[in-house]
């Protein structure tokens, strides 16, 4: 999934296509998903990264903090080329942080029968 932030201003996304080769025709297409609001960007810069990623550059009027949206690249042709989700948001930091349990859980009760269970209260 792309993170976008809710800004105006030129973003840059990579993709992976399932054909990689650069279009000098292609439409890219944004939809938010709960009010079906669209924007199509015809001026959208494709770039190749490397061999098989392709950088994607747009600029964006409809983002808003918290929504999904679906993104569709088509070729000259209107053949579908690319599509993919992307949320926005405006948080920076990605990096996920957990903790390990370090407390021994004490809410059980061991049984000792013809089988052995535990039961959680």
């Amino acid at each position: 999934m792309i993170v976008l932030a809710p800004v105006t201003t030129e973003q840059e996304f990579n993709i992976l296509p399932r054909e990689p080769k650069l279009l000098t025709g292609h439409t890219l297409v944004i939809t938010e998903e709960g009010s079906k609001t669209s924007q199509t960007i015809t001026t959208a810069a494709i770039y190749s990264e490397n061999k098989d990623m392709i950088c994607v550059a747009a600029s964006f009027t409809i983002l808003n903090e918290n929504q999904l949206y679906k993104i569709a690249i088509t070729d000259e042709d209107g053949n579908n080329w690319w599509r993919g989700k992307a949320r926005c948001t405006a948080q920076t930091d990605f990096t996920l942080k957990y903790d390990n349990n370090t407390t021994a859980d004490t809410d059980f009760i061991t049984l000792t029968d013809d089988e052995t269970f535990t039961t959680l209260l």
